[in-house]
């Protein structure tokens, strides 16, 4: 069953229309079938009533014969019932009727055919008989009829068409609301607008408005609290971190310090979650810049030199790529300007760089590159890892997914939540694809949108 408002309005008011132009439409047939009728009775009385005018005196036999003989356009015949001595009964196989008929209107029954007939006895005691064929009545009853309906023909097509086009432009600012609020981003939870909605509509949309404005409330708490929670967290763990560095300087026994050892990368890993955490808390604030002349000109006054950010981030992991014996290094030459805050895009671009390097296998290779074009500019992180398998590429954004691949990585899970905040929040566009480097490698596009007028910060 379609549960389409429209369909059904629509439907409804067509089915009415069609059911009162068919009513309407019967009544006219009805009355036009009669109306013919009732026309072509009087037009026999007329015919009669004028002959009778025309016979003011006696009648020779010669004029009985001419008029009996009339046929007006093969549809009407004009017969005296009381023929005079030596006037023959038929003329040219026109019909005979018989003296007894009455005065008046009534219907004959003739050599298997169907005869409408007026007679009329005038003062002289001549009868007079005008009669039609019922056949040809009827026909010209039908041809009149038909006309009439016509019009309501026309309706029956062309109204529900009409209400169709009329509903469908009713429904036209429900539409325009629902594909606005589908092109938004899953974190933008700005009221809708209401401006130029019926009625009827404003309710349920101020109740939207009302449920979104309880879940970013919702959201911002959560992500305080998960800030907050990670803020506290730091201080106790960097206190256990610098009492199990001390108690390692200690002198014990190799398997207490074997087990030292493993708290100690424990504590280390749990302090890069709760550094994880805060970042992706603080990605997540806000919503992502607006399209426009204002969009572009705050994203004017935050151009980031991306070469300078890549850079940067490769020294800061170079010490990492060593100790896994990982080939880590920049291709691109020239620079590139993007328009992001400069911390976010510097978290963005560890987080990716830290990413691969965790899940290239040692002697693998990690390459950074990024290109402008007329429609923006795109950062590229190839690697020679396993990759992500096709049905996993959806669900590796989400914070704390990890791909169970039977390696030892020590992700968290946090560092492509992190990515995508970071992107949708700068308008820009994370896919995958094939690395070059290897069968397996993996390729991350962040594209960037093109700034006008993009300049760096002196």
């Amino acid at each position: 069953m379609n549960t389409s408002l429209q369909y059904r309005l629509s439907a409804s008011i067509a089915l009415a229309v069609v059911l009162m132009a068919g009513t309407a439409a019967l009544f006219t047939l009805i009355a036009s079938w009669n109306d013919a009728h009732i026309a072509q009775d009087k037009q026999l009385r007329q015919i009669a009533h004028l002959i009778g005018r025309l016979q003011t005196g006696p009648v020779t036999l010669a004029a009985r014969q001419k008029i009996s003989g009339i046929t007006l356009d093969e549809r009407i015949v004009v017969r005296f019932l009381n023929p005079t001595p030596g006037e023959p009964e038929a003329y040219d196989g026109l019909p005979v009727f018989a003296t007894p008929l009455l005065d008046g209107l009534q219907t004959v029954e003739l050599d298997q055919d169907s005869w409408r007939v007026f007679v009329r006895t005038d003062g002289n005691g001549v009868r007079l008989a005008v009669a039609q064929q019922t056949r040809v009545r009827n026909a010209v009853a039908i041809n009149n009829a038909v006309r009439a309906l016509i019009p309501f023909a026309l309706l029956a097509a062309l109204l529900p068409l009409l209400v169709h086009w009329l509903i469908r432009k009713l429904f036209g600012p429900l539409r325009v609301l629902a594909a606005e609020a589908g092109a938004r981003a899953h974190d933008d939870l700005r009221q809708l607008d209401a401006a130029g909605l019926p009625d009827e509509v404003q309710p349920l949309v101020a109740e939207i408005n009302r449920l979104l404005t309880r879940v970013n409330a919702a959201m911002q708490a959560q992500r305080r609290f998960v800030a907050d929670a990670a803020h506290e967290l730091r201080s106790p763990l960097t206190a256990m971190s610098l009492q199990t560095e001390r108690l390692a300087a200690a002198d014990m026994p190799d398997e207490a310090r074997r087990r030292m050892q493993t708290l100690a990368a424990g504590l280390q890993r749990t302090r890069a979650m709760l550094d994880q955490l805060l970042a992706l808390a603080r990605s997540q604030q806000g919503a992502p810049e607006a399209a426009g002349a204002a969009g572009a000109g705050a994203a004017a006054a935050m151009a980031v030199s991306l070469q300078q950010v890549v850079r940067a981030v490769i020294e800061d992991l170079y010490p990492l790529a060593e100790q896994r014996a990982i080939d880590l290094g920049v291709l691109s030459g020239d620079d590139a300007l993007v328009a992001a805050p400069p911390l976010a895009l510097t978290m963005l671009v560890k987080n990716l760089v830290d990413n691969a390097l965790r899940y290239t296998p040692p002697g693998g290779r990690v390459d950074v590159s990024f290109r402008s074009h007329d429609g923006g500019v795109e950062l590229i992180v190839d690697d020679s890892g396993p990759g992500i398998p096709q049905p996993e590429r959806e669900r590796v954004f989400d914070a704390f997914y990890r791909i169970l691949d039977g390696s030892e990585n020590t992700g968290s899970g946090l560092g492509l939540a992190i990515v995508k905040a970071v992107a949708d929040k700068a308008g820009a566009a994370v896919r995958f694809d094939q690395a070059p480097l290897s069968a397996t490698g993996l390729r991350v596009i962040v594209a960037f949108p093109a700034v006008a007028g993009a300049r760096p910060p002196a």
